[in-house]
């Protein structure tokens, strides 16, 4: 039986964490013991995976900070991967900086475009610990596929760009898209929403607050709508995970939206299939992604999308969404007037939305992904 090692020690939220959830749901079937690397900070989270063939391995030291963690993978890891006689080491977070024996076999993903973006990096605060991060992981990563025997990418933009500095990937790469997770085909929950929203009254953006996720730009835009007498709020789901949510938040009552956009902060994962149906329509602003797992989502439930035009969404959303430049506040303005006058036929390209989630089932791309990083 193989010997998996997973380093899931930089999976503390966002699509990263989803994906790397649904894969642990996944592995038990597989004939595999697998060892599972833990931050202090997702141990708990992704405790309940623990089983006869899923062991979990907190690593206090890395997780104290990137540097702990570079230290840690580099001297320590390599000790450890041969006392679990590691056939296999799996970095979904990109960073592969351990050097392993030559009978176990290295596979890596790029799960994060804002290193390769330098247009997004630069909404950062200049000198912020999170740009200076971001820089120096594009490197970390470029190392990582050098050094990795196997590389996933979650959408053909991410391979292309990467490819452009290392032509040569294309021989040890595959693209293999995330997949949807059940709850969002099979939804049968209901949300219970809080007073002053009622169902399929208003448009529903889901994603954490952050600076590349066009929040304030949504704002403006629904501004601009409320003045002409729009009825409808905007809902913001999703964490504040730095500044620029604070901003966003006040910007909200500086403009005096208090009752037209409204942040209902995180929302459980298993409870947003009965968010997205409760909407009217659905947005989605982000101007970086490598595989959008919202986006997915969103193609599933059966609602119209307003959605980025920005690599990778097009890749995705085909003709099943309604494109939109996220830096525009009046296009945006534009599109959900064309919805409401029903200039857009939201009905159908809700429907073609459906059709396109099918390719994405969560069973295709995880069987896809375990069999690449096993055989």
């Amino acid at each position: 039986m193989k010997v998996l090692v997973v380093n899931g020690i930089s999976a503390l939220r966002g699509g990263g964490q989803t994906n790397l959830i649904n894969l642990m749901n996944s592995l038990p079937s597989y004939q595999c013991k697998v060892v599972f690397i833990l931050n202090s900070s997702n141990f708990a989270l992704f405790s309940k995976f623990k089983s006869n063939s899923i062991d979990l391995f907190e690593a206090k030291f890395a997780s104290r900070s990137i540097f702990h963690r570079v230290a840690w993978e580099r001297f320590i890891l390599p000790i450890k991967l041969r006392e679990w006689g590691a056939d296999v080491y799996y970095t979904p977070g990109g960073v592969m900086t351990t050097k392993v024996s030559d009978n176990c076999v290295t596979v890596t993903t790029l799960q994060n475009m804002l290193p390769f973006e330098i247009s997004e990096r630069k909404k950062f605060p200049l000198f912020s610990y999170l740009r200076i991060k971001l820089f120096l992981l594009k490197f970390v990563f470029l190392k990582s596929y050098r050094l990795a025997n196997k590389i996933i990418f979650i959408s053909k933009y991410s391979q292309d760009v990467v490819r452009k500095i290392i032509p040569k990937i294309i021989e040890k790469s595959v693209v293999i898209p995330l997949g949807i997770n059940d709850i969002f085909v099979n939804y049968g929950c209901k949300y219970d929403l809080p007073c002053g929203l009622n169902n399929g009254k208003f448009y529903l953006y889901v994603s954490h607050m952050d600076y590349y996720k066009s929040q304030k730009e949504l704002i403006y835009s629904w501004k601009k709508l409320v003045n002409q007498g729009f009825e409808y709020p905007l809902v913001f789901a999703g964490p504040i995970v730095n500044q620029y949510g604070k901003e966003a938040l006040s910007l909200i009552e500086q403009m005096g939206l208090t009752s037209n956009v409204i942040h209902l902060g995180h929302v459980e994962y298993d409870k947003l299939p009965g968010l997205y149906q409760a909407s009217r329509a659905l947005i989605f602003a982000s101007t970086c992604e490598c595989c959008p797992n919202i986006l997915l989502e969103m193609l599933a439930s059966e609602r119209v999308i307003i959605c980025s035009n920005k690599g990778p969404m097009p890749e995705f959303g085909e003709d099943g969404v309604i494109y939109f430049d996220p830096y525009s506040i009046d296009q945006l303005t534009q599109k959900v007037l064309q919805i409401e006058s029903g200039i857009i036929d939201k009905e159908s390209i809700a429907q073609r939305a459906k059709v396109l989630s099918k390719q994405y089932e969560h069973d295709k791309t995880i069987e896809k992904t375990i069999k690449y990083i096993l055989n």
